[in-house]
């Protein structure tokens, strides 16, 4: 930290002050006319507030006042020259939805300047007649000599066009939309100035709007990412408490590594919040950078955790909180004494400089008498890095964790408070070169490693950290607001205007997208637990560009607010006791609505947003466009319908998202422009396999009609021929399990598809097993790219008791995509194992278990029969035979204590009766 850069103690004192001391006063001005003729603001009983990071979100609110009645609000504050600010305007002081860009859009962000005025219209909403500027571009990033569109949506009816580009060709044009490329790699600045009819002139220029560069891509940009907190997702001992060997037990979930499977989700990368060892639960206060957070297990788990992800194909990072560390690690305990020599590795001050940091916390915490420097809070002292024995021994670390323990990167917690000088607490030059100096290190050691920061800022700030030698890329903030916004209110404005400068902002794709992380509230919860806006948000997600990173549970559509507690809950895992997640007490009990919210549930229910979540993960893994490719926007009169093109040479994509809430006809977009290859072509929608015929033409000029929409639906639309529309699926299923314990005979039987392919099993399609390996398949031949199969399996014949999920309307689902199709599946009777010799079921004699769930014993009651001379069978969900005995005596009691936790099947049997049951321990 650059309060220790001298040896001159006194200068210490002094600096603090001098940072603090540099203030301005700002005048903000809202215009609230157009809201008051729209009738959403009334001046004799509404007021407006600022609301922003300077003053905790709007507490205390900063009230606005019209004292000249004409419309516009004012007010003034304080603010340090080159303080960075972000903010609202809100109506009544209200977050109920009246603020600006509500439900999550973007905030405002400014940079202070001395003497400054801020002034903006309410919602940036503007009267038809008022002047406003306001462009587009086919591409914000473009290789040297590549053609740019630009269009003109300024506001209040221009006349003449006067535009900019620097380092354009032409570099002038009076056109309204005129076509410019660039010669040069760089970030462009574009600037218009339009006249209307009356004489008024308004001028905007807009900074960094073009990027110009080369298209490398690096293998993060082949991956999604899964955010996962250990002690939260799977328990392996019983403690309560998420470990390593639980990590290790569900990554088959997460991708188990063979395409021809589909029960897992699909993702491969994996970013894990702090894993080492912490006094507090979320571990962002570290006390030993080396060793594993003993709760989670030891060293050795980790290296065998990060073995079997890499197996799979599974890229780890992990968070690295290099900023501070936690008041309890021994390098604090030490600095404590004036004269150790780990005084320096923290700054420290004889009395209290003052001031605050930039939200408004204190930053000087006290201790001893002294005072140390913590950003946060007092138990996360932060790191001096102007000692250069800490910056070498944080590099060390580094070291250790890549060629040690394999990880493949690092997410880089608060990459923007590394150094503070006189030149402000965040983002200065010093925090830049660190980062670069960071890099070097890293890349070194290995090459493809890559780091991910948290700069949690406007994208005009978060670009400073990536490119130039920085770090590899940022998270996009900016980006997750306007998406969940877009789908929130069903206006694309926003988002297309982020998107665009999102892409003109970073080297190409190197930016972090996700929906809401760990320090957010839930995006299910952000959406009002709509889950229609859930799927739209996940397709947006997963087919925009960047790099994508899911928030476990969120593909299940967990819930959870502030405080930090109730957004990182147990995973839902099944709705059986504590969510599935732990045998014991779990740290923190898991949401309420786990027995209808749950993994095992939605796997097995093809409308389930877990089945979106793996179809639109699966389509982008098979389609390299939407990993890599270029990403233009198209042009919409219609504000809520949501189109862009994705496009990696040949392969083209246009993706169409209909964000209201109501189904939409004869939706039609066009462009005048674009780098669409001309040709005629079926647009087959990779998610539905419905198809639609269209022309591009010379210049990639088209007119695409799409007859009907469903709400909130997404169409990704691959740009085909004919010939490349259909393909073939392998259906495989593993018998092995049902014929080990006999429930089924492979001499005498055969099994059969259950399909949406053949009027669910009407028409016979029956396996066939070649090879003996009791894996049975069958190919069907010409299916639609993008057609959903729904699907199970039977033994012989169909609804005989013995096909998969009997007495049950559950079926698997498969998305048929480009490129190979296998589908295999372990046959799954739900515990009913009825074997070659055995009778058909006759289900007019019922039972019941009691208690259920149960815990040491289970009771029957068969109605209208005694038991005895009942034989019964226990068996696990996959068919496996756990218990056997025979009622005798009147007996009607079995023991189950050797069962672990889970769902098990009971089975009774009378002779040639059966029936089954289910029942649960917990």
């Amino acid at each position: 930290m650059t309060f220790l850069k001298t040896s001159v103690l006194s200068f210490l004192f002094i600096l603090p002050s001098l940072v603090l001391s540099q203030t301005t006063t700002v005048e903000f001005q809202v215009n609230m006319n157009e809201q008051i003729t729209q009738g959403n603001f009334n001046p004799n009983t509404d007021f407006v507030d600022i609301a922003g990071s300077f003053n905790d979100w709007g507490s205390p609110a900063l009230v606005l006042n019209d004292d000249d009645s004409d419309g516009i609000y004012a007010a003034t504050e304080s603010f340090n020259i080159g303080q960075q600010i972000e903010l609202k305007a809100r109506i009544n002081g209200s977050w109920g939805g009246t603020e600006e860009f509500p439900n999550g859009g973007s905030n405002r962000s400014f940079t202070i300047e001395e003497n400054d005025v801020i002034e903006f219209w309410y919602n940036d909403e503007v009267p038809d007649n008022v002047l406003q500027v306001n462009i587009a571009a086919s591409s914000n990033f473009a290789i040297p000599g590549e053609v740019i569109q630009f269009t003109d949506l300024s506001n209040g009816n221009p006349t003449t066009w006067e535009w900019n580009f620097t380092g354009g060709t032409p570099t002038f044009s009076t056109e309204q939309n005129p076509v410019v490329s660039y010669a040069n790699e760089g970030s462009f600045d574009v600037s218009l100035t339009i006249q209307n009819a009356d004489g008024e002139i308004e001028t905007k220029v807009f900074e960094n709007f073009i990027t110009i560069g080369n298209t490398d891509t690096y293998w993060w940009n082949e991956a999604v990412f899964y955010e996962i907190f250990v002690r939260s997702f799977y328990d392996s001992d019983g403690d309560g408490i998420g470990d390593f060997q639980g990590l290790i037990q569900k990554l088959d979930y997460l991708n188990d590594g063979n395409p021809a499977t589909h029960l897992d989700l699909g993702v491969n990368g994996i970013w894990l919040m702090p894993i080492h060892q912490s006094p507090s639960y979320h571990g962002y206060d570290v006390i030993d950078y080396r060793e594993i957070e003993s709760d989670y297990g030891s060293n050795e788990d980790f290296k065998e955790f990060i073995a079997a992800a890499h197996e799979r194909g599974i890229k780890v990072i992990i968070d690295y909180v290099m900023n501070h560390s936690s008041s309890e690690h021994p390098w604090f305990r030490d600095s404590k004494n004036s004269s150790s020599e780990k005084r320096n590795w923290y700054v420290w001050e004889d009395t209290n400089p003052g001031g605050s940091g930039p939200w408004g916390q204190n930053v000087w915490h006290q201790s001893n008498g002294d005072y140390y420097y913590g950003l946060f809070w007092g138990g996360m002292p932060d790191l001096n890095y102007e000692t250069p024995a800490v910056k070498e021994e944080m590099f060390d670390i580094s070291t250790f964790w890549l060629e040690e323990m394999n990880v493949d990167g690092f997410r880089l917690d608060a990459v923007k408070y590394i150094y503070e000088t006189t030149e402000g607490l965040e983002d200065v030059p010093e925090t830049f070169q660190f980062w670069k100096d960071f890099r070097s290190h890293y890349k070194a050691i290995n090459p493809n490693s890559f780091s991910v920061g948290e700069a949690w800022t406007s994208t005009n700030k978060a670009r400073e950290y990536v490119g130039n030698d920085g770090l590899d890329y940022v998270f996009e903030f900016d980006l997750a607001n306007s998406i969940i916004a877009a789908v929130s209110n069903e206006n694309a404005d926003g988002l297309i205007s982020k998107s665009q400068e999102v892409m003109g902002s970073y080297p190409y794709l190197q930016f972090g997208t996700f929906l809401t992380n760990h320090d957010m509230d839930r995006v299910m919860n952000v959406l009002n637990s709509d889950q229609a806006k859930a799927k739209q948000a996940a397709e947006l997600l997963l087919t925009l560009p960047g790099i994508p990173y899911l928030y476990y549970g969120e593909e299940i559509g967990m819930l959870g607010q502030k405080p930090d507690e109730d957004i990182r809950l147990p995973m839902q895992w099944s709705n059986t006791s504590n969510a599935g997640f732990t045998t014991g007490s779990p740290w923190r009990a898991p949401e309420s609505d786990y027995p209808d919210k749950n993994v095992a549930d939605q796997q097995t229910e093809p409308t389930s947003l877990w089945r979106t979540y793996q179809d639109v993960i699966s389509t982008r893994n098979t389609q390299q466009a939407l990993k890599t490719g270029n990403y233009s926007v198209i042009t919409s009169s219609d504000n809520s319908i949501f189109s862009f093109i994705r496009q990696e040479n040949e392969a083209q994509i246009i993706v169409v998202a209909n964000l209201t809430g109501e189904n939409k006809s004869n939706v039609v977009l066009n462009s005048s422009s674009s780098s669409l290859i001309a040709g005629g072509y079926q647009l087959v929608d990779l998610l539905s396999g419905n198809q639609v015929s269209s022309t591009i033409n010379s210049g990639g000029s088209f007119n695409l009609e799409i007859a009907e929409m469903e709400a909130h639906s997404t169409h990704i639309y691959k740009l085909m021929t004919a010939e490349e529309t259909t393909t073939s699926v392998e259906f495989m299923v593993d018998m092995n399990d049902l014929i080990e314990n006999e429930g089924f005979d492979p001499n005498s039987e055969s099994v059969i598809l259950i399909s949406s392919e053949n009027a669910m099993g009407a028409e016979e399609q029956i396996l066939n097993d070649e090879d003996h390996d009791g894996i049975y398949t069958l190919a069907l031949a010409d299916l639609n790219l993008g057609s959903a199969i729904e699907f199970k399996f039977g033994i012989n014949e169909t609804e005989n008791g013995r096909e998969e999920f009997p007495n049950s309307d559950r079926l698997r689902a498969y998305l048929v995509k480009e490129g190979e199709n296998q589908v295999l599946n372990t046959y799954n009777q739900l515990g009913s194992n009825i074997t070659a010799n055995e009778l058909e079921i006759d289900t007019k004699n019922q039972f019941q278990i009691y208690p259920n769930p149960a815990k040491e014993s289970i009771y029957i009651k068969w109605n209208d029969q005694a038991t005895e001379n009942l034989s019964y069978q226990v068996l696990e969900m996959s068919g496996r035979v756990k218990i056997v005995g025979r009622f005798e005596n009147d007996e009607s009691s079995i023991n189950i204590q050797s069962l672990s936790t889970g769902l098990y099947f009971l089975q009774l049997k009378n002779g040639n009766e059966m029936i089954s049951k289910k029942f649960l321990v917990d």
